[in-house]
C-alpha cells in the first residue's frame, strides 16, 4: 500500500478530516486520563496507524499495524489488536452483591439488584457516549472477540451490554462483566453456566470472586467454578467476602471467613498467599459498630487500577514485540526474495541447457525421419527420376548433394540398396521412437525447470521499505507513550 498523501486522498482529504473531526477528537482527549489515552492510542496504532493529536491521520495515508501484518508478503497471523479496556469479570453466588458493586463503581444504577435472582445471563457494562442497551447478537458484534461464546446452547439470548456515560473512577478504562448468580438445588440455567464462565475467563484480565456471608457462599456451583478457574487462571482471581456489614459481630465474621477459607483451600493454587478481605458498600445511616468493620472496598478499586496499569505495560510490550515481528518478517521476505532470485537464475541456466539439448534431439529426430522418408520406395523413385535430374540440369549443386545424402546407398555389385541402422530391420523406426521419447522427456524436464518462484516487484520492495521506516517510527511513538505513562505515574504519586 502506498503511504503517500496522494494515495489516500491528498491534502484535501486530510484537511476535510481535520475540519470535521479534529475539534471533537481533541475535546475528547482532554477529558481522558493518561492511561486511557495510552490504551486508546495503542488501539488506534493497530487499527488506523499514526494519527495527530486531533485524530487525523499523519500525511493522510497511515496504515495500522494489523494491516501491515496481514500484507501478503508478510502474513503474520499471530499479531492481534490489544483491547483498549481492561476486562473484569465478577463471579459469585446469588445475592453476593456483584450487580450492586458495579452500580457503585460506575455511580449509576444500570444493573438490577435485589434478593431475587436478578441476573441470569452475562452483562457487559462499558462506558460510551450515550446510554444504550445491546442484546444478544448486538453484543457479539460489539465484542467480536467473544464470538466463540455462542457455541453454548441458549446463551445468545442471555448476553447483554449496558453502555453508560459515567466517568466515575477509572470506568472509562474498564469493561465490567456481571455473571449469573450461582445457586444449587433445582435452579435451572438456560445454558451451561460454569463452562461459560470458564470460557470467558480466557478473555478477561481480572476475575473478582465475591462470597456472600449470609447466602449460599459455599454452594457447589460456586466452588466448582472457582476450582475450574484455578486450573488455568489462578493469577487472575481475587477473592472477597462481600456484604460484610450484614454480619456485625466480629466472631461471626471470623467464623464465616474460616468456613469459606477451609472450603477453598483444596480448590485453589498458591493457597499460602490466599487473601479474603471483607468488603461492603457504603450506605447512609450506618451504625457505629458497622463503621468499625474492616472494608477493603478501596483495595478492590486499587486492584482494578493495578490491572489497568499492567495492561498498559503489557500492551506497550505487545506493540514492541509485534513491531519486532514485522521487521523480522520484512527481513525474511527480502532473504526469501534473494534466495528465489538466485534459484530462478539457476533454473534459467538449466532451462536454456535443456532447451539446447531439446533442439539437438529434435534435429537428430528430423534427420532420421528424412532418411526413413527417402528410403521409402515411391519417394526414392521420385527423387532419382525427377528431383536429381532437375538439380543437375539447373546446376543446383547444394540441392543435389543434399538429396544424394538422404538417399540410401546402393551396392555397386548387386545394384541393391545397402541396409542402414547396422542391419537392424526397421531400425529407423526404432530410432525415431527412441528419439521421440527422449525429446518428450527433455521437454517435460525443461518445462518443470522453467517454472520460476514469484519474486518482489519494484512496487513490493518500495512497500516493504515504507513499512520498515514506518514501523521504526512506531518505535519512537512507543517511547513517547512510555514517557507519558511514567509522567502519569509521577503525577499520581504527587
Amino acid at each position: 500500500r502506498d503511504l503517500t498523501p496522494a494515495a489516500m486522498g491528498g491534502k484535501d482529504a486530510g484537511k476535510k478530516s481535520k475540519e470535521n473531526g479534529g475539534k471533537t477528537s481533541t475535546d475528547e482527549s482532554l477529558g481522558m486520563s493518561s492511561t486511557e489515552r495510552i490504551l486508546r492510542r495503542i488501539h488506534d496504532l493497530y487499527e488506523k496507524g499514526l494519527v495527530h493529536s486531533d485524530g487525523t491521520e499523519k500525511d493522510g495515508g497511515s496504515v495500522g499495524i494489523l494491516e501491515i501484518a496481514s500484507d501478503p508478503l508478510l502474513r503474520l497471523t499471530d499479531v492481534h489488536k490489544p483491547r483498549k479496556k481492561v476486562n473484569v469479570m465478577i463471579i459469585g453466588n446469588h445475592s453476593a452483591g456483584k450487580s450492586s458493586f458495579i452500580n457503585w463503581y460506575i455511580g449509576e444504577d444500570v444493573q438490577t439488584t435485589g434478593v431475587a435472582i436478578e441476573t441470569r445471563g452475562f452483562t457487559y457494562v462499558t462506558s460510551g457516549r450515550k446510554r444504550e442497551t445491546l442484546k444478544g447478537d448486538a453484543t457479539f458484534a460489539f465484542y467480536d472477540h467473544i464470538d466463540g461464546l455462542a457455541q453454548f446452547k441458549g446463551i445468545t439470548e442471555n448476553v447483554f451490554t449496558e453502555i453508560s456515560t459515567s466517568k466515575s473512577k477509572n470506568f472509562s478504562c474498564v469493561d465490567l462483566l456481571d455473571s449469573p448468580g450461582l445457586v444449587d438445588g433445582e435452579m435451572e440455567y438456560p445454558f451451561d453456566v460454569v463452562e461459560s464462565i470458564v470460557w470467558l475467563a480466557d478473555h478477561v484480565d481480572m476475575i473478582l470472586c465475591f462470597f456472600d456471608p449470609i447466602g449460599q457462599a459455599l454452594c457447589k456451583r460456586t466452588m466448582t467454578a472457582v476450582e475450574r478457574l484455578n486450573e488455568r487462571h489462578a493469577e487472575k482471581l481475587h477473592y472477597y467476602m462481600s456484604k460484610a456489614d450484614q454480619v456485625e459481630k466480629e466472631h461471626d465474621r471470623q467464623r464465616v471467613l474460616i468456613q469459606i477459607t477451609q472450603n477453598l483451600a483444596g480448590r485453589i493454587k498458591n493457597s499460602h498467599a490466599f487473601k479474603l478481605p471483607t468488603i461492603y458498600l457504603p450506605r447512609d445511616g450506618a451504625s457505629s459498630s458497622q463503621a468499625n468493620i474492616p472494608n477493603a472496598l478501596e483495595e478492590v478499586c486499587e486492584d482494578v487500577d493495578k490491572a489497568i496499569r499492567l495492561t498498559v505495560q503489557k500492551n506497550l510490550t505487545t506493540m514492541k514485540d509485534d513491531c519486532a515481528k514485522i521487521l523480522k518478517s520484512i527481513d525474511d521476505a527480502h532473504d526469501l526474495d534473494a534466495r528465489r532470485r538466485k534459484e530462478n537464475n539457476a533454473r534459467a541456466v538449466k532451462g536454456w541447457a535443456f532447451t539446447f539439448v531439446g533442439w539437438c534431439v529434435a534435429s537428430v529426430l528430423a534427420y532420421v525421419a528424412l532418411c526413413e522418408t527417402f528410403a521409402f520406395g515411391p519417394v526414392t523413385a521420385t527423387v532419382k527420376n525427377h528431383l536429381l535430374p532437375f538439380a543437375r540440369q539447373r546446376d543446383h549443386d547444394v540441392l543435389e548433394a543434399t538429396l544424394e545424402a538422404f538417399l540410401p546407398d546402393v551396392d555397386s555389385t548387386t545394384g541393391l540398396m545397402k541396409k542402414r541402422w547396422l542391419g537392424v530391420p526397421h531400425g529407423g523406426a526404432y530410432a525415431m521412437l527412441l528419439l521421440a521419447g527422449v525429446l518428450g522427456f527433455v521437454e517435460y524436464v525443461k518445462r518443470a525447470t522453467w517454472k520460476f518462484e514469484p519474486t518482489m516487484t519494484k512496487r513490493d520492495a518500495k512497500r516493504m521499505a515504507g513499512y520498515r521506516a514506518y514501523v521504526q517510527e512506531l518505535g519512537k511513538v512507543r517511547e513517547e507513550l512510555y514517557r507519558e505513562y511514567f509522567k502519569g505515574l509521577s503525577a499520581d504519586r504527587d
